[in-house]
């Protein structure tokens, strides 16, 4: 059975740049793909945006989820990769994670992404080069083999892909904070780094697939949310995985 990918991305006041990375998704030539948009109680006008997309799409692939209460981005995606476990075939259900305010800026990433996984039934994450919109910084990497993904520099930043059937693997314990309550800062690795620790493969592919805007945000919010950032990711490091 060919692999099936689902794009999820959480949104919260993302209005402005959803119809760009509506319009990335568009433009790929591998039209094989489902979008999950999670509207995380946005203040704007996020949702009917959203709720716009889906009724336009011709081909009928986006969902929209209205959360009632506030989830922030990583319980909103473990929530959602949990209801998709009872409607998919997780071992053949491919998962990318896009934020609300970024976009793919490759038109061949489907294609990409499912040749990868198509070719490698053991392959169980892969994340891509990107662009930071103000520099076209790439952090992103290749990561040794036999290497503790705690105790590497994070080079996975975006695109960040990986199969259901390993996220499911994985216990709940690792996205929570020492007092049992869930991360709601560094998400991103505190998502992934589990992932790649119990992967049997893991790969990196150097084209350059997604656009992350940096400049999203105000000054002064990233660098309040940096702080905090922080010292998640340096608990989740330190406190490496959670069997």
């Amino acid at each position: 059975m060919k692999n099936k990918l689902y794009f999820i991305t959480p949104s919260y006041n993302a209005s402005t740049h959803l119809p760009d990375l509506y319009e990335s998704l568009c433009e790929q030539t591998d039209k094989n793909w489902q979008w999950i948009i999670l509207n995380d109680m946005s203040l704007d006008n996020t949702f009917d945006v959203a709720k716009d997309i889906e009724q336009k799409d011709p081909l009928k692939r986006i969902t929209v989820i209205n959360h009632s209460e506030k989830k922030y981005a990583l319980k909103g995606i473990y929530d959602q990769l949990q209801n998709l476990k009872n409607s998919t075939d997780p071992k053949n259900t491919i998962i990318a994670i896009v934020d609300g305010d970024d976009s793919l800026c490759n038109e061949c990433t489907v294609d990409i992404i499912l040749n990868n996984y198509n070719k490698d039934n053991d392959l169980d994450a892969l994340w891509t080069a990107h662009s930071w919109d103000i520099n076209s910084q790439n952090i992103s990497n290749s990561m040794p083999e036999k290497i503790n993904p705690y105790h590497f520099p994070w080079v996975s930043s975006h695109l960040k892909t990986f199969r259901l059937s390993t996220f499911l693997k994985i216990k709940e314990d690792n996205f929570k904070d020492l007092n049992g309550q869930w991360f709601v800062r560094g998400y991103d690795q505190v998502l992934y780094l589990p992932i790649l620790h119990i992967a049997k493969n893991r790969k990196y592919v150097d084209d350059i697939c997604y656009l992350y805007r940096i400049n999203s945000n105000s000054i002064l919010h990233r660098e309040d949310g940096e702080r905090k950032q922080l010292n998640a990711v340096k608990l989740i490091r330190s406190r490496g995985y959670i069997k």
